[in-house]
């Protein structure tokens, strides 16, 4: 099996808004790469992202939300396998209701908080006591910080700006589960499912959890270093022609409305962000399938089964 003949990549946020999709196709030998859209809002996940996967064109989709969960909060939980204990998660379960109360949180119902009304000191500590999790234990091997990129946040913790937990609720209850129980669809899941070359050869489309900030650190880009912001129209333009050298390196052919956004930084729009977001994890998808038919994950079975692993983040660095 060859590449992809899709690739796409989500920024992803908890509300409807603030989910971006940017596709590239492949065309012979080139990757024709088009301007950033909405995610769907109906259809199968294919249709939502954007791309027609199918056998002979299999498509490969990035979510910058967590896929896997924490090895610590495994244990916890029972879970031996994440690929077969995601797909038997009901969408309307309990697991998916975010606390509202410190108390009410568990193993089974781990997201929190839903709001808080007072803030208290130390309320994060009580979460993860709640949880039964230490402030390395609520963390995967890959949301640790390495080669210079800060650490991500916690996937359980559902509030505020740099919160996850909302996003990863949406993510797998309205995205992922209906997803993977699609009869019609052949969904897989790296690297839980197997290594890429072989799911893509069985597969309609191949799910995986992709990092803009950790792409911005792979394309070398200047985006993520001190001083930079990506809610920035200047900071997001000033990436342009880097992105765009790479783009040639890998043969990707960016259409003309991705060519213009990109020297544009992405307008002044409050979704400049997230379109910036997702076509900088577009790129780096793209450049890790370009490197090696098999991304690098670490040699440690606990990545493999349970934690995931971020596509396209080295399996090591001098740092780690």
């Amino acid at each position: 099996m060859g590449p992809p003949g899709w690739i796409a990549h989500a920024d992803w946020g908890a509300s409807a808004a603030k989910r971006v999709v940017a596709t590239a196709e492949l065309r012979g030998d080139e990757y024709v790469a088009h301007a950033p859209r909405r995610v769907g809002g109906d259809g199968e996940l294919g249709e939502r992202m954007h791309v027609a996967p199918g056998p002979l064109r299999p498509a490969l989709l990035g979510f910058d939300f967590p896929i896997g969960v924490p090895r610590a909060y495994a244990e916890l939980a029972g879970i031996d396998d994440f690929g077969r204990w995601v797909r038997g998660l009901d969408p309307a379960g309990e697991f998916f209701a975010v606390s509202e109360n410190v108390a009410d949180v568990s193993a089974a119902r781990p997201f929190f908080p839903r709001r808080i009304a007072h803030r208290s000191p130390g309320i994060k500590r009580e979460f993860r006591a709640a949880l039964g999790l230490s402030a390395s234990g609520a963390l995967r091997r890959c949301d640790l910080a390495h080669c210079g990129r800060g650490a991500a946040s916690e996937m359980f913790w559902a509030l505020g700006p740099k919160a996850v937990g909302k996003a990863t609720v949406s993510g797998w209850s309205d995205f992922l589960a209906p997803a993977l129980a699609n009869p019609a669809r052949r969904y897989a899941l790296w690297p839980f499912d197997g290594g890429l070359r072989e799911l893509m050869a069985r597969s309609d489309a191949v799910i995986v959890e992709a990092y803009p900030a950790e792409a911005y650190l792979q394309l070398g880009l200047r985006m993520g270093s001190r001083g930079t912001a990506k809610t920035s129209r200047e900071d997001r333009r000033a990436d342009a022609a880097r992105l765009l050298d790479h783009c040639r390196r890998i043969a990707v052919r960016p259409d003309r409305d991705l060519v213009a956004a990109l020297r544009d930084g992405f307008g002044s729009g409050r979704d400049g962000e997230d379109r910036f977001d997702a076509t900088v994890g577009l790129i780096a998808m793209i450049d890790t399938v370009r490197r090696a038919a098999e991304p690098e994950l670490p040699d440690d079975p606990s990545v493999r089964l349970l934690e995931g692993w971020m596509f396209g983040r080295h399996a090591s660095c001098p740092a780690d």
